[in-house]
């Protein structure tokens, strides 16, 4: 993921409606966004598939940038509006002047998101190769690494090749519980 390209908005200028970065109360992310459509500001939450790391706790997705938000608004006109917002701490701002983030980064993280509402792990976006090295980091073989023989069912599952007891054998795990091995 690219790093966020912030500049300062000039409040002098003709009111137009500007992407800036909201800081959040710990874990305050969705209330923020409620908080916020509810005083008609445009809200921007990405969201995450975190891979389960449990078998049993399975995770929902959770904010790319845990603590902030991104949100639109008239510069000058809604301040008052974010900075009170419950679950607020303050708009992110250099000199006093409210910090804007680019339309081009908020399009490219929706594009990411295509029509699911949240980002897949980079390694499921980007495919993994026949013969390349992982490590299952869920489930009952969690730890063990091995080669990443194709997918099953779609994406959703995998084939990776173990071994175990000294002899090879194919296993078929989630997706989301890979990691590539570098």
């Amino acid at each position: 993921m690219s790093m966020v390209s912030v500049t300062e908005v000039d409040c002098v200028a003709p009111l137009e409606a500007q992407w800036a970065v909201v800081r959040t109360k710990p874990q305050q992310e969705r209330a923020v966004v409620r908080n916020l459509i509810d005083r008609q500001i445009e809200p921007y939450c990405p969201l995450y598939q975190q891979p389960a790391w449990h078998i049993r706790a399975p995770r929902g997705p959770v904010a790319l940038f845990p603590g902030y938000v991104f949100a639109r608004w008239h510069c000058g006109r809604g301040n008052n509006l974010v900075r009170f917002c419950p679950g607020v701490r303050y708009a992110l701002s250099f000199g006093g002047r409210v910090a804007k983030v680019e339309d081009s980064f908020i399009q490219a993280l929706r594009i990411k998101e295509g029509g699911r509402g949240y980002i897949l792990p980079e390694v499921l976006e980007s495919g993994m190769d026949h013969g390349c090295a992982v490590k299952i980091m869920a489930g009952p073989f969690e730890g063990i690494e091995g080669v990443f023989s194709g997918y099953v069912n779609g994406m959703e599952r995998a084939r990776v090749l173990i071994e175990i007891l000294r002899s090879q054998s194919n296993v078929e795990v989630p997706v989301v519980s890979l990691a590539m091995v570098r």
